[in-house]
């Protein structure tokens, strides 16, 4: 009778230890993961005193024509952006600097290709580079306004988040914020 406890005892503590492995594992696949970049997390705001004054010739008359170059995220792969989400978060950024159009028939178009998106994902402080180039094109007169490519990195740690898909996540949210930062520098200079 004690022999048949201590058979069942063991029997149960292996079922539980196999358990507490299995869920092991499936945390620290979900621990993994990433979501997309979120787009509001990529807006950068425009403070009050440096907005486009009505005055300005972009004030309300830029159109975001088209974004490249973005990636979707895979369930098991770094956080990526999107091209729509990065169109939003520009589109969001030029309509707190007062700049977004508000129809198609603007007279500025901004063209958008992401070149590269590079992310260093392992250790305390993940880190991404991001290369954007920005093409604003006149409409009327069909000339070039600018071309220029901005460059930005940016890093996240434990202070952050301890899940190392979300750190990678903060940190490609925070590289993509910073390149629309000086493309709106460059629009409101």
């Amino acid at each position: 009778m004690q022999a048949e406890k201590i058979k069942l005892r063991k029997k149960e503590l292996a079922i539980q230890q196999r358990s507490l492995a299995i869920l092991s594992v499936c945390c620290l696949i979900l621990s993994a993961c990433s979501s997309p970049a979120d787009i509001s997390d990529m807006v950068y705001t425009v403070p009050e005193s440096k907005k486009a004054p009505k005055s300005s010739k972009y004030f309300k008359n830029i159109t975001v024509d088209k974004v490249t170059g973005g990636a979707d995220t895979e369930f098991y792969h770094d956080a990526k952006i999107g091209n729509a989400e990065l169109k939003a978060a520009i589109e969001q950024s030029l309509k707190s600097a007062n700049m977004l159009a508000d129809s198609a028939e603007s007279v500025y178009h901004l063209i958008v290709e992401l070149l590269e998106l590079k992310q260093q994902s392992f250790g305390d402080r993940p880190n991404t580079d991001i290369y954007v180039k920005f093409i604003l094109k006149n409409k009327k007169t069909n000339v070039n306004v600018f071309a220029d490519t901005y460059h930005n990195d940016e890093f996240a740690t434990n202070e952050d988040a301890l899940r190392r898909g979300k750190k990678v996540e903060i940190a490609t949210e925070r590289a993509a914020k910073g390149v629309i930062h000086k493309l709106l520098d460059r629009l409101l200079m």
